[in-house]
């Protein structure tokens, strides 16, 4: 195993940490809050960890194998999340290093679990990067330092696929750190554009923010006790859209900006997510119409659970505990199955549901016809 080139990516990754680290910093100047210096002492030792391991690591061997790939992987995450719940701990807001710990690898793995039960006395800088690892924690790190990194070379791969999620994970155009780059092009344009509308839509651009990374890499930290509950039905709308995009197959976008528009809505798991969404909303807001006024109000709330709940996102607008049996149902499969292969969101994933059900019907239809080819 190439133990060198293990610990050498892993120390670019901490220097990419220490990059990111510098917009929560600038919240916190812009904020004049005191956890300004938190952030500094951590880039700093994110700085020194990260050269350190570059220089000492430093492989005459590049070659990475799926083994080392796996590695790299795991290893990275590890190391990501250590240097990330730095902020927290030394700026007190968490003191405590396990919870501060806890926070960052829900943030980077975009769990969305928290220890945290009141945001009140939580410093703008301080929220700001406990979203923000919603963000980088969706696409992957990893990604971003390939796409990013000079010494990205084409056995990459073997990174890509172990930090992608989904079943199959392949080239967009022929070199790695390409696709690397196409992927997070087309994943900061959907950010952006989100920040946007929601900034349109009435929210200061702190909260647009920490929204749309919320979205983006669907995992749902937010800045409300009530999530969005307090939200207008504008804002509401505008992120149940951009759960739709986020937990779609971003390779969907690629094929859409080629022009290749007979093969991007050829995909059998893009009609099967579309079919399953109206479904699921129309099954919802049936069970629901009696407790809403009005079937804007009905279909509006049906729509952003379901997208919340698909996407493994987690934002909620209601008390689905009060819904009907067939509503919870509906929210629990939709829990399990989750968004497109290649997409941010989790769960099991649309292709393997489809893969799933075209086995059961093969395995039926040989039990009623076993001499049939």
């Amino acid at each position: 195993m190439n133990r060198r080139m293990v610990f050498y990516v892993a120390g670019q990754m901490v220097l990419v940490e220490a990059i990111l680290m510098l917009l929560p910093l600038l919240v916190s100047v812009i904020y004049m809050e005191k956890c300004a210096y938190a952030f500094l002492v951590s880039i700093l030792i994110a700085l020194v960890l990260g050269g350190a391991m570059i220089l000492i690591f430093k492989p005459s061997n590049k070659v990475i194998y799926s083994k080392e790939g796996f590695i790299i992987t795991a290893l990275s995450w590890v190391m990501l999340s250590l240097v990330g719940c730095l902020p927290f701990v030394i700026s007190q807001e968490i003191p405590n290093f396990v919870d501060a710990f806890f926070e960052t690898v829900s943030g980077f793995t975009t769990t969305g679990a928290s220890i945290l039960t009141s945001y009140d006395g939580m410093s703008h800088g301080i929220m700001f990067w406990r979203s923000f690892t919603h963000w980088v924690g969706g696409m992957g790190v990893l990604v971003l330092v390939m796409a990013v990194s000079p010494t990205s070379t084409d056995r990459s791969m073997h990174i890509l696929k172990a930090e992608m999620p989904g079943p199959i994970v392949g080239k967009l155009v022929p070199r790695v750190r390409q696709t690397a780059k196409i992927l997070y092009l087309i994943y900061v344009g959907l950010t952006v554009l989100e920040i946007s509308f929601l900034f349109a839509g009435g929210l200061s651009l702190y909260e647009s923010c920490i929204y749309a990374f919320g979205s983006a890499g669907t995992g749902g930290f937010g800045i409300m006790s009530d999530s969005l509950a307090s939200y207008s039905p504008y804002v509401q709308w505008v992120i149940t859209i951009f759960l739709v995009l986020f937990a779609a197959n971003f390779n969907i976008y690629f094929l859409l900006l080629m022009r290749k528009f007979k093969a991007a809505f050829k995909s059998e798991e893009l009609w099967t997510y579309f079919g399953i969404i109206i479904v699921a909303i129309i099954v919802v807001s049936v069970s629901i119409y009696p407790l809403y006024n009005g079937l804007g109000e009905t279909i509006r709330t049906a729509a952003f659970q379901v997208m919340s709940i698909l996407s493994t996102t987690g934002f909620a607008t209601a008390d689905f505990n009060l819904w009907s049996p067939i509503a919870k149902s509906v929210l629990l499969v939709l829990m399990l199955i989750g968004g497109c292969a290649g997409s941010t969101a989790g769960g099991l994933k649309i292709s393997r549901v489809v893969v799933l059900f075209k086995s059961i019907k093969r395995e039926l239809y040989r039990m009623i016809h076993p001499h049939s080819q």
